[in-house]
């Protein structure tokens, strides 16, 4: 799973643009990567299609533990005690499901210390999810985990006091949210608490190279083409790839009136590592080679919000 956004650390500008070419492969005919099953080893015999590749995930009536054995689901491991109404719900088996195509607001509490609430979304591939959990009467500092369908945790946030966080659907399949007393409050803390789930809508551009979107720069002095977009939750980025000429100038200018987002600059042949980033309202890169630019928009500080702008070329 991607890494939290702040990974992205502002950089000193070493060097612009590696050397290498790019070069463009028609597109390919999707075959069914769980056709015939791939998956044979042990209990990880459930094959799910995530962007084309297999994945092998734990049958049904296991639960996948930390040590990544596929262990039967017991009292042992989905505990059950006595709490509020949506008691047991300790562990992804028995999360309560919430509707993925509407706003849903929910009272529960963690009663007692220790306790887990999991709920289910049935993800649609590229929906973005929001969930925000807000404390009320007691000691509780809330957490938010998500977990995707094979229970790999994707991401999580600590509330002082709300825990607010998102996450993209990468398939069509159940996600998993967990709702705990955050570890930073060493108090044993107990408590109610407001959940909010939203469905956000599809997300507008790719989280990754392969799904970049590509822009066509226009010539210095032409009239601009505006290109819109949104971080719809605080770590979402969005793609934009670039075919980059030698000794060419390229000009990114964002519309100032609306958010203006952080930016990271990759290469084609290194799209781990960025080479330079900003937070500006506009930025020059000059070409050293021929080369696939990509640009990643995020927010620095885990915002979200709506952003425009213009990508130039110059001689």
């Amino acid at each position: 799973m991607s890494p939290p956004l702040s990974r992205f650390l502002f950089l000193p500008l070493a060097a612009v643009l590696g050397t290498g070419c790019w070069v463009g492969n028609g597109p390919d005919t999707q075959k069914d990567p769980c056709a015939p099953n791939p998956c044979t080893q042990g209990d990880k015999t459930w094959c799910v299609n995530e962007d084309g590749n297999a994945r092998c995930l734990c049958k049904e009536g296991t639960i996948l533990r930390p040590s990544g054995v596929c262990e039967p689901i017991t009292a042992l491991n989905c505990p059950e005690h006595p709490g509020d109404s949506s008691e047991p719900d300790d562990c992804l088996s028995r999360a309560f499901t919430l509707a993925a195509d509407s706003t849903t607001q929910r009272q529960q509490s963690i009663e007692p210390v220790g306790d887990y609430d999991f709920f289910r979304v049935d993800g649609k591939l590229r929906t973005v999810y929001s969930v925000t959990v807000e404390p009320g009467p007691g000691s509780l500092m809330p957490r938010v985990d998500v977990f995707d369908q094979g229970g790999q945790w994707v991401r999580s946030q600590d509330g002082r006091p709300k825990a607010q966080v998102g996450f993209k659907a990468r398939a069509t399949a159940p996600y998993y949210v967990r709702v705990s007393h955050s570890p930073f409050d060493v108090s044993a803390a107990t408590g109610q608490y407001a959940l909010t789930f939203t469905p956000v809508g599809e997300d507008q551009h790719g989280d990754s190279a392969t799904e970049a979107f590509t822009v066509v720069p226009d010539v210095g002095g032409t009239t601009p083409t505006e290109r819109y977009g949104r971080l719809e939750y605080g770590q979402d980025e969005d793609w934009f790839a670039i075919s980059a000429t030698r000794d060419v100038t390229y000009r990114i200018e964002f519309d100032t009136t609306r958010y203006v987002p952080a930016i990271a600059g990759f290469t084609s042949e290194d799209v781990k590592n960025p080479f330079h980033t900003w937070h500006n309202s506009f930025v020059e890169i000059r070409a050293a080679s021929t080369t696939t630019l990509y640009l990643v928009l995020y927010s620095d500080k885990g915002e979200t919000g709506s952003y425009a702008f213009r990508v130039f070329r110059y001689n």
